[in-house]
């Protein structure tokens, strides 16, 4: 496995991992507060955004000091065409998923859904979105193209 998907491969597993913690413990607050949906929601939103901005980073540190002292395969220092190809791709698929989850959350209030249920299905389509970009990520490098 070359490095770009062992990367995409440790960045999946912490963002599942923290995107389930956090959600669970969103589902218990909700519980015990129905009271103020929309503030829970927002900051679930914005503790979500922000923990997987920093834990992307320290995973990203730790992985390349990692992979330095046990692997024989260097981080790459340049991105050529290919390299390119291949994230453009992988972010395609993201948008185009995100983009039907987000119609997908405004069609459920079209149809006199509660708000939690719109605030659901856009939690889902992010993490599904992630899942589905470092997905693409490992396939396209694995494929070769």
């Amino acid at each position: 496995m070359i490095y770009q998907s062992k990367k995409a491969l440790v960045l999946l597993v912490s963002n599942v991992v923290i995107f389930f913690y956090l959600y669970l413990g969103h589902l218990n607050k909700l519980q015990l507060n129905q009271a103020d949906v929309l503030s829970l929601w927002g900051g679930f939103f914005l503790t979500l955004l922000l923990v997987l901005v920093i834990s992307n980073i320290v995973v990203l540190i730790i992985f390349n000091l990692l992979n330095d002292m046990f692997s024989k395969n260097k981080a790459p220092t340049i991105s050529d065409e290919r390299d390119r190809l291949i994230e453009l791709r992988a972010v395609r698929n993201f948008c185009f998923l995100l983009a039907f989850g987000l119609f997908l959350a405004m069609g459920a209030l079209a149809i006199h859904q509660p708000i939690s249920t719109m605030f659901t299905i856009l939690a889902f389509t992010v993490f599904v979105s992630d899942v589905i970009s470092y997905v693409s990520y490992i396939f396209y490098y694995e494929r070769g193209y």
